[in-house]
């Protein structure tokens, strides 16, 4: 009896344990399913947090964000022109009353989900010291449209730790061959596709090449990001939006202006 009663304390207080470091850990786990191209989950991505419940780019947003349990949340980067990094979506000179530091914002986000820096990989050494200051390197996701040998070398240190995502725009000449850079040179986990429309032969060519080996992850905020299908397309049906880009295309990751409404389809699923 003392030895199943031994057992069962020590499971018991490994589920407390579990319990308890799950909220907080919350981030890494998500991280951990992303670099998975085996995971079958699809990642939610909340485009300036969650900003029909609260001002986008805020503190507020980003939270309530992670409270309705989002993977992403997606914050635009600037710099002042003291030096200071703020969250705004337009570019400041100077801070204005109501932007949050990037600071903050990681310190919100710490533990709780990824954090996109959208705008950042131009100031990538600067962000990358505020993120080791607030502990959250292995939380962002960071991107550039930028050919992989010059991406390459801004990476550094950071290679590996930082979760880098290409933006390959499919519309573009030499589009298959950016691409396959970027398979050769850094393997990135995740990538962001563009096109406008669906007929374009490219896309199934540059999704044949990265499944099974790399997210892929489709904006859905309005038509021209996404070949049509997008929110307001889910919207009116979710087959021709949100389930196209997941049946046809391999979708890991949709980032979207609907966070709620995304997550309630693909809970149908």
């Amino acid at each position: 009896m003392k030895g199943k009663s031994l057992i069962f304390l020590l499971l018991l207080s490994a589920g407390i344990e579990a319990e308890c470091a799950g909220p907080s850990d919350r981030a890494s786990q998500i991280r951990s399913r992303l670099l998975d191209p085996s995971d079958p989950c699809v990642l939610v991505i909340a485009h300036r947090a969650d900003w029909r419940n609260a001002p986008e780019n805020s503190i507020a947003a980003i939270e309530s964000a992670v409270q309705m349990g989002v993977d992403v949340v997606e914050i635009d980067v600037r710099k002042t022109l003291n030096g200071e990094f703020i969250l705004n979506h337009a570019p400041v000179l100077f801070r204005p009353k109501d932007a949050p530091t990037l600071e903050e914002a990681l310190l919100a986000a710490k533990g709780k989900v990824l954090v996109n820096l959208d705008k950042s990989f131009g100031y990538f050494d600067e962000v990358m010291e505020i993120a080791e200051r607030t502990g959250t390197v292995e939380q962002i996701i960071i991107k550039s449209s930028r050919a992989a040998h010059n991406v390459e070398k801004v990476l550094g240190k950071y290679k590996g730790r930082v979760i880098f995502m290409p933006i390959i725009n499919l519309n573009r000449g030499g589009a298959l061959a950016k691409l396959e850079e970027y398979v050769q040179k850094l393997d990135p986990p995740m990538y962001e596709l563009t096109f406008r429309s669906d007929s374009n032969p490219v896309i199934t060519l540059a999704v044949a090449r990265l499944s099974g080996r790399s997210r892929l992850w489709f904006d859905t905020l309005w038509p021209s990001l996404c070949g049509g299908h997008d929110d307001e397309a889910s919207r009116a049906d979710n087959a021709a939006g949100y389930g196209w880009l997941i049946d046809n295309m391999g979708a890991g990751a949709i980032q979207t202006d609907d966070p709620a409404f995304l997550m309630e389809y693909l809970k149908s699923r």
